[in-house]
């Protein structure tokens, strides 16, 4: 483990109390539970197989009384870790999702990015490998076992808990991509807009040149 290059902390929605603390390293993350059994957990940037984040509503039999925000991170032994903040009948929702947004920001910084970085370099070298659910080929990509969708026929559009992949001419050959559900669904989202804009620029530079 080496320096600390950032800590967050979270309290609780009533208490002022520190619920849980994460540090971000050069190689990994810590995450503090101080009222927890086996309290510090050292998660190395090596290990991490997958992360998955999002918002719901805590929700009684006839009404909703508050939203959890959380963050799952997963190793490559299947083990879950899991922040979350819970924020009671709207109390410091700002500030959570605040610190919700902070915390995404730097797992992907410190933890994350270096990943879509090992899958633009499979691109790069036209390796085929599947992420979050879809299969990456030199020409273009499938999921569920359908029909290959070209570079050039791809179309993404991006909401706040998801994100669709779609044909530009046939908008019904899709799939919608959840951020709370698939693994690793920002990777794949990130990876397709670089190529999908680098795949453009190419046929914009082409359609010039005649």
């Amino acid at each position: 483990m080496s320096d600390p290059v950032n800590t967050i902390d979270t309290s609780g929605s009533i208490q002022t109390k520190l619920r849980e603390r994460m540090t971000f390293f050069a190689d990994g993350l810590t995450i503090n539970k101080p009222w927890g059994l086996g309290s510090t957990t050292f998660i190395a940037n090596e290990d991490i197989a997958g992360f998955r984040f999002g918002a719901c509503d805590l929700r009684g039999p006839r009404f909703s009384f508050g939203t959890q925000y959380f963050i799952e991170i997963k190793t490559f032994k299947s083990e879950i870790f899991r922040v979350k903040l819970n924020s009671w009948f709207g109390v410091k929702r700002k500030v959570y999702y605040s610190l919700w947004a902070r915390l995404l920001q730097k797992l992907w910084d410190h933890s994350i990015a270096h990943q879509l970085q090992y899958y633009t370099e499979l691109y790069n070298i036209q390796q085929a490998f599947d992420l979050a659910g879809v299969n990456f080929y030199a020409d273009g990509i499938s999921w569920d076992n359908g029909d290959r969708l070209k570079w050039e026929k791809i179309a993404i559009k991006t909401y706040q808990n998801y994100f669709m992949i779609y044909h530009a001419e046939e908008p019904t050959q899709y799939k919608c991509i959840l951020f709370s559900v698939r693994w690793n669904a920002v990777i794949l989202q990130s990876l397709l807009k670089d190529i999908v804009q680098e795949h453009a620029k190419v046929h914009r530079s082409i359609r010039r040149g005649l």
